[in-house]
């Protein structure tokens, strides 16, 4: 595309030669020659004040707030750098021609996005959410990317208030939407376990009255988001309730896969294999299911579905098991964590004495201390016999796990009560330790100590 045209699309007054680009970014760290510089002023910094180091990386224009004379680069006036970014990167996928997916939820995102890009990158070249590229800026700067070599596109959507994703979706414009489960997260924004519902559900008013919705059949929301649907085809998955994508005969991470196009309660013969995946996990088997609708819905055989699920390895941070003695493996799960994911992880391990390393959750709103009263109890329950918990909020699941639960206030406290344990440990059966807790709290630190330094 031209500079030209996209300061038409913009709204914008081209003022320098025009050119063509190919691509974007906000960040100077992250250009690459010949991609736009979008530039606005934030909290801490103003992005206008480094157009010369933008110019320097190979930036084929800049598009500013206000025409900085000093700049030798090209610029588009804009009166907002970051709607701007949203109208050029919707007309930029507009004119895509290949299959796009948006997934969304409160839990699993990147992993379920893994798993669909690793089942179309068999035989197809694909674009995929890179890091945290899932919010108002990294969503439109992730379109920007597409080129005519992608035929498909999966695209990751983030959101801590209400609107956001409706904002995300209607720029994405996705042929296949995926709404993988709805759980307590981000609850000081969304208010309720039913605003993240409603809110996650905004991801189906972008799709197109050919695209498909794909619904998990064994969340308490499922039949809410059916019903708000406006006669796109429908796709659901689960485990509990009839789906058109089911596991069955599930074993550790060995599952029976079976995918049927019509009604669930249909006589439509169903396509089955086996799968065994590399993830741990009853959830991750929800993922791998989510993954297979989506496939299944962009045209792959059962055949390609059951190579890429195989193919996808733990992802550090996420139930990533680390031997780190004879008989004490750890199990990092300490990306993030909600109320969801953390039982998750706790059911995940299901074998042998187990330890919980627990940091506070965030963001849970008026109801945080009975939430982390509840996982500690959930982890007693599950039969885990000792808590080790970070942060004040953290003290409150120790309080609730009872007789062997301990909290510390700070990481290095911590980390000393836990290698003494494990020093102390003297069982023939495999020792697991999970961690756990919000990114906030640098739960990895217990990861970067612990783990062989080979492995980390």
């Amino acid at each position: 595309m031209k500079l030209s045209e996209a300061a038409k699309i913009m709204n914008g007054e081209l003022i320098g030669q025009d050119a063509y680009f190919f691509g974007a970014a906000s960040d100077t760290r992250k250009l690459k020659p010949g991609e736009l510089f979008f530039a606005w002023k934030g909290e801490r910094f103003d992005a206008h004040d480094y157009l010369e180091s933008a110019e320097m990386k190979g930036a084929i224009c800049a598009v500013v707030e206000r025409f900085i004379p000093s700049a030798q680069i090209a610029q588009i006036v804009v009166k907002d750098s970051q709607k701007a970014l949203a109208k050029i990167a919707k007309a930029w996928r507009k004119a895509w021609k290949g299959t796009m997916i948006a997934l969304t939820g409160s839990n699993g995102k990147t992993t379920l996005k893994e798993m669909i890009t690793s089942i179309l990158s068999v035989k197809h070249e694909v674009l995929a959410t890179e890091g945290n590229y899932n919010n108002h800026v990294g969503c439109p700067l992730m379109l920007l990317r597409l080129n005519t070599h992608h035929t498909h596109a999966v695209i990751e959507m983030g959101a801590n208030h209400p609107k956001e994703i409706e904002f995300l979706t209607k720029i994405v414009q996705p042929d296949i939407a995926i709404l993988n489960n709805a759980g307590a997260c981000h609850l000081e924004g969304f208010g309720s376990l039913e605003g993240v519902a409603k809110a996650k559900s905004e991801i189906f008013m972008g799709l197109s009255e050919s695209g498909t919705a794909i619904i998990n059949a064994d969340d308490a929301f499922a039949e809410f988001w059916q019903s708000n649907l406006e006669g796109q085809k429908v796709m659901t998955f689960g485990i509990d309730h009839p789906a058109n994508v089911m596991a069955s005969a599930l074993d550790g991470q060995h599952f029976h896969l079976s995918i049927q196009s019509g009604e669930p309660s249909s006589q439509v013969s169903a396509l089955e294999a086996d799968v065994t995946l590399q993830l741990l996990g009853r959830h991750n088997i929800l993922n791998a299911l989510a993954a297979t609708a989506a496939a299944y819905s962009a045209g792959e055989t059962i055949e390609t579905i059951v190579t890429g699920l195989e193919a996808v390895a733990p992802v550090k941070g996420r139930l990533q098991v680390v031997k780190i003695q004879d008989k004490v493996q750890l199990i990092n799960d300490a990306y993030n964590a909600n109320p969801n994911s953390l039982r998750a992880g706790i059911d995940a391990c299901h074998a042998g004495v187990r330890w919980l390393v627990l940091g506070n959750m965030r963001e849970l709103g008026s109801e945080e201390v009975v939430i982390h009263q509840d996982a500690g109890r959930y982890a007693k329950e599950a039969g885990f016999t000792k808590l080790f918990a970070l942060g004040e909020l953290a003290a409150h699941s120790a309080v609730a796990f009872g007789d062997g639960g301990s909290s510390y206030e700070n990481h290095e406290a911590l980390l000393t009560a836990l290698q003494s344990a494990i020093a102390e440990y003297q069982g023939d059966a495999l020792l697991t330790i999970l961690l756990k807790g919000s990114n906030s709290m640098n739960m990895q630190y217990f990861y970067e100590t612990l783990a062989p330094s080979e492995i980390r």
